[in-house]
């Protein structure tokens, strides 16, 4: 736990999990150590509480940066093949019961489908 780390701050630099640590999150700990120091081991569960939910913001920032650089820039098109691949039984039904005014009317209806769908977007 935290309140068994020693206040030496430098001893507290050579603890294998410190290292690589975020210089911010250092300066935190160390803000929180010298806190500690002043204030005595009584506040040590407050202190303690305070730096977690520093950490655990600091956490939430940075998934939160990983999870928008993951999300694409650019929605799917509507012109996905799944969406294409329905439409050929579509217009070929069209075709060969309603002839030309069938396809005509189909590829319309597809048009306006795809036109609703990205004004969606």
């Amino acid at each position: 736990m935290l309140y068994q780390i020693s206040d030496d701050l430098a001893r507290l630099r050579l603890v294998p999990y410190a290292r690589g640590m975020d210089e911010d999150v250092q300066k935190e700990l160390e803000a929180t150590l010298a806190a500690r120091r002043e204030l005595g081991p009584e506040h040590d569960e407050h202190l303690i509480a305070g730096f977690l939910d520093k950490i655990d913001r600091e956490i939430d920032r940075r998934v939160g940066e990983r999870v928008a650089k993951r999300v694409p820039r650019h929605p799917a098109s509507v012109l996905h093949p799944g969406t294409i691949a329905v439409c050929i039984p579509i217009v070929a039904i069209a075709g060969g019961i309603g002839k030309l005014p069938g396809l005509i009317v189909a590829f319309v209806a597809i048009a306006i489908i795809f036109s609703v769908a990205l004004l969606r977007r």
